[in-house]
């Protein structure tokens, strides 16, 4: 997959380089080469607790997000899409590329091959950050767990130890350096692997089948598992759209199956989710919200024969109404709620349960910007070094 990556970096920047902007595609359609990119910088207070960390190391509420999409179409149906970010202005990756075939144009039916758009989840595939007046994530969406793909634990009492703590974890087995730990659901970047899509205007399809997981999407295979994905969204009016979505796949790397017990293997340990969402907008109104239900497989505890379960549970509603043409405002209330596990002091959850409430307001001055102001209470009373925390951030975003 890395090669086949390599491969369509080159395909991309070489096309690119042939052609110039703007000749036509075949047929009269739409340009053959399209450039687009955002530049988003957002300052806020400092946050302690960590509650808006994020996987790659950097704080959301302080950062300078640039990102360059590119989109090559070499023939009719056949388009490459590629997408290079940088966080803090140091570090630039490639968040996606792949190739996409249309084979019929009557049809709106899709193939994707690559690092590919997320299948899972509302907030996954676009992140509809143009028409939200908010800073934060959904929860789900970036909140970091204690649980590690490259380290676990080995007893109960190891997960109560780090409840709160998913910004620098550390656990006995594997990898015993204290590092980050995983979400619910990667938004960060895209997983590898290939992707169709079904759609006509009133059902839309997709199923993915990649070498990640939904929380631990990767380049490279590293656990000799697939992780399947799909979605489905019915638009049942205009401004009325629900959908559901489901995933599972081996989330551990492999490096962990010497620390096993004899006949497990990290290819058989999984995350598996389900998630249900809605979506209703009328005149100056939207509202949208999602309930995902998450379970990870844990390799068996010290002088145990089964495999340990843990839970969580993720609600999120916001709403959004626009006060004049440009200016909206905005309210999003969620929480985090985790499984319960039995320990020597007795039954209690794995993970810290986590409130969120945050509102703002955001400004359109012009057609390609946006201002935000925004404020966040998080409150955490059972783990981690701070346990509730109010935050307020400003964010500009400019867009081409």
């Amino acid at each position: 997959m890395r090669a086949f990556c390599t491969f369509l970096f080159v395909l991309t920047v070489g096309s690119a380089a042939a052609q110039p902007p703007d000749v036509p595609a075949d047929g009269g359609d739409a340009d053959r080469i399209s450039v687009g990119g955002e530049v988003t910088a957002t300052y806020g207070s400092d946050d302690p607790g960590f509650f808006n960390y994020a996987t790659y190391a950097y704080d959301p509420l302080r950062n300078v997000r640039v990102v360059f999409d590119v989109s090559v179409r070499p023939l009719r149906p056949i388009e490459v899409l590629a997408q290079v970010r940088t966080d803090g202005l140091s570090q630039a990756r490639m968040a996606a590329l792949y190739l996409r075939v249309r084979p019929w144009r009557a049809r709106d039916i899709d193939l994707q091959a690559g690092r590919v758009p997320t299948a899972f989840g509302l907030f996954g595939r676009a992140a509809y950050g143009g028409d939200s007046a908010l800073v934060g994530r959904p929860l789900p969406y970036g909140y970091l767990l204690s649980l590690r793909r490259d380290a676990a634990p080995a007893t109960a009492d190891d997960l109560l130890r780090m409840r709160g703590r998913g910004w620098l974890s550390n656990f006995p087995r594997g990898n015993i350096a204290p590092d980050r730990g995983l979400p619910i659901v990667n938004t960060d970047t895209w997983d590898t692997g290939v992707q169709l899509r079904l759609a006509n205007p009133r059902l839309s399809w997709v199923g993915a089948v990649t070498v990640g997981s939904l929380g631990s999407p990767q380049l490279d295979d590293d656990n000799g598992g697939r992780a399947l994905s799909t979605r489905l969204t019915a638009r049942l009016h205009p401004g009325l759209i629900f959908g559901v979505s489901g995933a599972q796949g081996a989330y551990l790397s492999r490096t962990l199956d010497g620390d096993l017990a004899a006949g497990e293997s990290t290819a058989r340990l999984r995350q598996r989710a389900a998630g249900a969402d809605v979506e209703f907008s009328a005149g100056r109104w939207l509202a949208r919200g999602e309930v995902i239900a998450s379970r990870w497989a844990l390799p068996a505890f010290t002088g145990s024969t089964m495999t340990p379960v843990v839970t969580a549970l993720a609600a999120w509603a916001e709403g959004r109404v626009r006060l004049l043409p440009g200016l909206d405002l905005g309210l999003r209330v969620e929480r985090l709620d985790f499984g319960d596990v039995a320990t020597p002091a007795g039954i209690q959850p794995w993970e810290a349960p986590v409130t969120r409430v945050e509102t703002g307001v955001a400004f359109s001055p012009i057609r390609h910007a946006r201002l935000k102001l925004a404020a966040q209470h998080n409150r955490r009373p059972l783990g981690g070094r701070v346990r509730q925390d109010t935050l307020f951030a400003a964010q500009v975003a400019l867009w081409f």
